[in-house]
């Protein structure tokens, strides 16, 4: 009695098991037919990193962490360019396959001219009974974005396990999508350096090297008021304020022109040692720190002498760039930044800009 009820309760354990195999492989399993969002992800809050990379080996590393992107986990990516990428992942759609005849120029094609994308997310390995469970960043898509149509209204596409080459589209949208899958690194970057409201500056201190009597310091004493003060830290009582509103105003938004990690690291260093002539330190009111440290940009051909050889140097002459310095951003010296004066011509203004004049 006793063997048959352990066999009946050995036979239960089984027939549940076999279930539970069959819910999971049910769950988990790809039948193969195309659907109209085989490729998107459409769950984007979950995806944690997404890489892209053309055929020559060229590549970006997206990675999210705290709920900020970065570009290969160091740089902050631009916002808006990845929630344009995002967005395309999620309503990407498959128009339709590719016609038997076309697929083997098509495959030739995409060999050589075609993006691969990898999105991860923190995903369950399966899910039961709407429980999701053994949830880890696991690879969850992979397909390569090929050229645009003839008609610029879709691209070619091959989707990783299946087999035929296909045509997306998101509905509605006129255009190609490979703009949206950069595969260079820069062109993700998140260019802004300063981008504080005037009512969120708490102080600000522009250290002058090259003219030590010009520096001076601002500190917020009202919701739009400020102290001036000079390089002793004396308060200046009289001063231009409309002047100085404005510089601030300018920290709201203001960029650098692009990175400069591809020159030698002889002349790096030498630009880092020999070419410092302002640092600016912004303090907002929640007493975060924004450090940039200016540099010379000093390069024979960028040299504006309207002079001929030989000829007397004009007294107005200036031995660097007119346009453009390099600068680092809270002392992160990896990465050499290249600005223009044109956007910091406020900030790059001395104490006796804003003095009155007789």
């Amino acid at each position: 009695m006793k063997k048959n009820r352990l066999l009946l309760i050995l036979a239960g354990i089984i027939i549940a098991a076999g279930l539970c195999l069959l819910i999971v492989k049910a769950a988990t399993r790809n039948n193969g037919v195309p659907k109209a969002d085989m490729f998107a992800v459409k769950d984007t809050a979950s995806i944690s990193k997404i890489f892209i990379a053309d055929m020559n080996g060229e590549s970006s590393l997206l990675v999210r962490k705290d709920g900020v992107w970065y570009v290969e986990d160091s740089i902050k990516a631009q916002p808006q360019k990845v929630s344009d990428l995002l967005s395309t992942i999620a309503n990407v759609q498959l128009q339709q396959t590719v016609a038997k005849t076309a697929q083997s120029n098509i495959n030739k094609m995409m060999s050589v001219n075609a993006i691969k994308v990898e999105i991860y997310q923190n995903a369950p390995k399966f899910t039961l009974f709407k429980k999701p469970f053994f949830v880890k960043e696991r690879l969850v898509k992979t397909y390569y974005m090929g050229p645009a149509t003839m008609d610029n209204m879709a691209n070619f596409a091959i989707l990783e396990g299946y087999d035929e080459p296909c045509i997306v589209h998101i509905p509605g949208f006129r255009g190609f999508l490979t703009p949206s899958y950069s595969f260079r690194p820069e062109e993700w970057y998140n260019c802004d350096i300063f981008s504080t409201k005037i009512t969120r500056i708490l102080s600000l201190t522009v250290i002058d090297y090259e003219k030590p009597e010009e520096s001076f310091s601002v500190e917020k004493v009202g919701a739009r008021f400020f102290n001036l003060y000079d390089s002793q830290h004396q308060q200046i009582m009289h001063y231009d304020t409309v002047k100085l509103l404005d510089m601030l105003a300018e920290y709201r938004d203001l960029n650098y022109e692009r990175l400069m990690n591809d020159l030698p690291k002889e002349k790096k260093d030498s630009i880092l040692q020999n070419c410092l002539f302002k640092t600016i330190v912004l303090k907002d009111v929640n007493g975060e720190e924004t450090r940039l440290d200016m540099f010379r940009k000093y390069t024979p051909e960028d040299m504006y002498l309207d002079a001929i050889v030989g000829a007397e140097v004009p007294e107005n002459y200036l031995p660097y760039n007119r346009d453009k310095f390099y600068a680092i951003l809270n002392g992160n010296t990896k990465n050499l930044l290249q600005c223009q004066y044109f956007h910091f011509s406020r900030q790059n203004q001395p104490l006796s800009y804003y003095l009155p004049t007789r």
